[in-house]
């Protein structure tokens, strides 16, 4: 109703089903903390944390740090760790959750594309080092 496109954190949105519908119609992007939440005590477990459900609804998300200063970490790699191994998530679902993380940003749409520019081939670069690094093992002559 009030026309946002990002909700921080979304934690209590599991209790409304149909708040859930509406912010899946709305195309609002949910921001996920995964390790603030786990350290916070809102969740001992990723498994059943509220976003690995609405994921299965189409409900868009980004995965975020939540005041890494306190918590003693910087960035989000953690976070996608945690969140990819409890989730499932996929190389696909990476992707997008880091496209989340730019086109539901505050941003303006010109730093928004200045962004997108320098993504594609940023994960190119790091699908591929991904590839190389994790080959399987190779046939012996």
């Amino acid at each position: 109703m009030l026309g946002t496109k990002r909700i921080g954190h979304g934690f209590q949105l599991q209790l409304f089903p149909t708040l859930q519908e509406e912010v899946r119609k709305a195309d609002i992007c949910i921001e996920v903390c995964p390790l603030s939440n786990m350290v916070l005590g809102y969740t001992k477990d990723l498994r059943v944390h509220p976003m690995s459900y609405m994921l299965n609804k189409g409900i868009q998300f980004s995965i975020n740090s939540d005041d890494p200063g306190l918590f003693g970490y910087e960035g989000v790699t953690l976070d996608y760790v945690y969140a990819m191994g409890a989730w499932g998530l996929t190389l696909r679902d990476l992707k997008k959750c880091s496209l989340n993380g730019i086109i539901y940003s505050s941003v303006s749409k010109d730093k928004q594309a200045e962004l997108l520019k320098v993504f594609e081939p940023k994960w190119k670069e790091w699908v591929d080092l991904i590839n190389a690094t994790f080959e399987g093992p190779k046939e012996k002559a």
